[in-house]
This record gives structure tokens, C-alpha cells and sequence, in this order.
């Protein structure tokens, strides 16, 4: 079997992690003066900042987006952003060696940082996408002709190197396992209710078998509702149900949620004159919406529509919605008028990151047609969620779907580190004004 080069996020993480660290003790032992401040502290300190150093560069990287996929193609921007990352991690450097030490960083050793790790890192990731074009997947889909096109066909958008391997009509001496051992196959896509197939002995060739939405879940890091039956459900895992990753959670939640409140506070004090000065009063906008286990709740908002925007009742929000104000548009574009949830998460109505509510009064035309639409509940709604940072704004039932799809992997697979990416993703959609 071929080896494969297609790296989890984690493992990805950490290569640059050791990349960093390494390019800031390779300058400051190597290729720095006598003078150099950090050659004159100890060993414990100088792998102190080199950690603050390495750790800072994969927030920043991921604050800016060096690890997206959507940039893969874009030599000149992998190039960009892994220089941008070194600068943005050497500020957070020289702030703590500074603070630490009281001197700055020689102004030659912060360049040759910069320049040492954008370089490893951009060359660690181009030659990582190159492997990877060059060694796609190489999937045998084992399902019904029609159900196979229509999986190529909408996997057709996805952002990652596919080899569909076709299958061959079954005959007397045909073996499924010599077949993928000569095809070099991968991963075996199977029905759930196909109880024939030698699970067993592919996996002993390396073999890969899964069902279809595993598929979407690895390779499209989101579930279509359709391929989910009463026995994903019922295997479903929700960690952040334990007592203890709850209690770790709330916690983690109010002191973001406070911290929130006070940066935000003079951004707030210029919305509410902005949005008095054009259409006046109440400055907040007050919404019931669904919550945890389906529970109502009243959500707080910064008024972004006009007074009498639902006087012919509820309606979908929509991009270029004519009830927002001018005001409005730029709040919503910058989620300025999100920041009074942050008294829905102090309160317990809601957490940071989770499945964005929705309106109940427009629930019930989306539960009729998605009937597992209740399943984002069994998480707390939140300020923001991986469909927030993955698809686009959901204005129709279509859209809506789609979104689904993404909180549905939200929910299988929530975690702290999960959390964490959304968290940095938001703040990299807030800076491109994205919604």
C-alpha cells in the first residue's frame, strides 16, 4: 500500500510548532551576536520563549488563515501569510522578553526569525501540497450505480485530492481484496446495511472502510442530514455533555464572555450613537430563540433593521436585506451587533461557540422538511460555530440545509481544540468584514 502524506490538522499544527520553535533557537544559538540578549539567559528561558514564540505564530497562523485549505493553490499567498505569521508572533516575542528581561531583541536576530520560519513553514506546506496532489485518495465506492455518480458529482467541490477507483461487476472468482491491493485503494465506501463485505480483511491490507457519512465527515468536515440514520444517532458521542468538560466549559465561557464585554465596551458606546443618531431609539433588539433541549430564550442584539422591519411578521434575514439600516449593514458585516450576547452567555442562555439559533415562529417550516434539525440542540446555541465560519448566510430553506449539514459535524465532534479553531476563525471572518 501506498503511503500517505494528508495530515490532520493536529499533526499539521505541531510540524509548524517544531518548525518555529526550531528557527528561533537555530538564529538566536547559530546565527546571532555575542550581544544577542537571548544568548545571555538561561536554557529554561530561552525554550520559554521559544514556546511563546511557536505557539503565537499557530494563533496568529491560524487568526490569518495560513492553514486554510481554500489557499492551498495560492503560492503567492502561502507566502504572505507565513511571513505575516512570523511577524505577528516576533511582536508577541519581543513583548515578553521584554517584560521578562527589560531589553529588546536585537532588530537583525527579529529579521532573521522572520524570514527563517516564514521560509521553513511555506516551504514545509508547499511541498506538503505537492505530495499530496501527487498521492491522492483512492476511493472504491461500493454502492448502488446512481448513489456512487451522485456522490462524485457533489464531492466534485470538495477541496481535497480524490482518485475514485471504479468497481467491477462481482463474479465467481472475483476477490475484493486482491482487487484493492492492486488498485492501491484507500478507503472502501459501504452501505451500513451491507453485513456481506470482509470488514476484517481489508482493514488487514490497510483498507479503510467507512460509510458515507464518515465520508463527508472527513473530507468535507461537515454531515448531510440524509446520510445520518437512527444508528448515528444512537452511537452518537456527546463529550461536552460530561459533568466536567460542562463545568470546565461555563467557566471558560463567562471569563470570555466578560473579557468580551469589557474590550467591546468603546466599540459599543460608538454603535449606540450611531444607531440613535440614524433611526433612533430602542439601540437593542430583542428576539425570543430556541436554546438548549429546545428551550425559548430571549437573545440581545444591537438594532440593525428598521423599527417596523416585521410588521407583515417573522421573515428570513438575507445579505442584501432592504430593512437593515445603513448603520446596520456595517455592524452586521463586522458582528458588532452580536456583542450584547455576551450577557446571553454570562446568564447560561448560551455559550461562545455552538449551533447559531434560530427564530421558533420560523422553526417549524424547517422541521418539516429537516427533521433532525433538533439535534443542533443538544449542544447550547452560540456566538458563533463551525457553519458560521465554513457557509455563507442562511436566508432560505436550501442554505439552511446546508448549514445542517455543518452543525451536525459540530455536534459529533465538539471539543476544546474544535472550540478554539472556530474561535480563531471568527476573528479571522470578523477582519475580512464577513458574516
Amino acid at each position: 500500500m501506498k503511503e500517505h502524506w494528508n495530515l490532520s490538522k493536529v499533526t499539521l499544527l505541531a510540524v509548524c510548532l517544531f518548525i518555529s520553535v526550531t528557527s528561533i533557537l537555530t538564529v538566536v544559538l547559530i546565527y546571532s551576536p555575542k550581544s544577542e540578549i537571548l544568548l545571555h539567559v538561561s536554557l529554561e528561558r530561552l525554550f520559554f520563549y521559544s514556546s511563546v514564540y511557536g505557539v503565537s505564530f499557530l494563533i496568529s497562523g491560524e487568526i490569518i488563515g495560513l492553514f486554510a485549505s481554500s489557499y492551498r493553490n495560492l503560492i503567492w499567498r502561502k507566502i504572505v501569510l507565513s511571513t505575516g505569521a512570523s511577524m505577528i508572533a516576533v511582536l508577541a516575542l519581543i513583548l515578553t522578553v521584554w517584560s521578562i528581561e527589560f531589553e529588546f531583541i536585537g532588530r537583525f536576530a527579529v529579521l532573521k526569525i522572520i524570514l527563517l520560519t516564514g521560509a521553513m513553514v511555506f516551504t514545509f506546506l508547499f511541498i506538503l501540497d505537492q505530495i499530496q496532489k501527487d498521492n491522492p485518495w483512492r476511493i472504491l465506492p461500493l454502492l448502488p450505480d446512481s448513489s456512487a455518480n451522485k456522490l462524485k458529482e457533489r464531492f466534485n467541490s470538495i477541496d481535497s485530492p480524490i482518485d475514485w477507483i471504479p468497481p467491477v461487476s462481482e463474479s465467481s472468482d472475483f476477490n475484493l481484496i486482491d482487487y484493492c491491493r492492486d488498485k492501491n485503494v484507500d478507503i472502501v465506501v459501504r452501505n451500513d446495511t451491507d453485513s456481506e463485505l470482509d470488514v476484517l480483511g481489508l482493514l488487514a491490507t490497510g483498507v479503510r472502510v467507512i460509510n458515507v457519512s464518515t465520508l463527508w465527515e472527513i473530507f468535507a468536515q461537515k454531515i448531510p442530514h440524509t446520510e445520518i440514520s437512527k444508528d448515528w444517532l444512537s452511537k452518537l458521542d456527546l463529550r461536552q455533555n460530561d459533568p466536567v468538560v460542562r463545568r470546565a466549559k461555563r467557566v471558560i465561557d463567562i471569563l470570555f464572555a466578560i473579557l468580551g464585554l469589557l474590550i467591546s465596551l468603546p466599540i459599543m458606546l460608538v454603535a449606540f450613537t450611531a444607531i440613535a443618531l440614524e433611526s433612533g431609539f430602542p439601540i437593542f433588539f430583542k428576539q425570543v430563540r430556541t436554546g438548549y433541549l429546545g428551550q425559548p430564550y430571549v437573545l440581545f442584539k444591537l438594532r440593525t433593521m428598521m423599527q417596523d422591519a416585521e410588521r407583515g411578521g417573522a421573515e428570513w434575514a438575507s445579505k442584501q436585506d432592504q430593512r437593515v439600516t445603513h448603520v446596520g449593514r456595517f455592524l452586521r458585516r463586522t458582528r458588532i451587533d452580536e456583542i450584547p450576547q455576551f450577557w446571553n452567555v454570562i446568564r447560561g442562555d448560551m455559550s461562545i461557540v455552538g449551533p447559531r439559533p434560530e427564530r421558533p415562529e420560523l422553526e417549524e417550516g424547517i422541521i418539516r422538511k429537516l427533521p433532525l434539525w433538533h439535534c443542533r440542540y443538544l449542544l447550547k446555541p452560540g456566538l458563533t460555530g463551525w457553519a458560521q465560519i465554513k457557509y455563507q448566510y442562511a436566508s432560505d430553506m436550501e442554505t439552511t440545509e446546508e448549514k445542517l449539514a455543518y452543525d451536525l459535524f459540530y455536534v459529533k465532534n465538539a471539543s476544546f481544540f474544535l472550540d478554539l479553531e472556530i474561535i480563531l476563525s471568527t476573528l479571522r471572518s470578523i477582519t475580512k468584514g464577513s458574516r
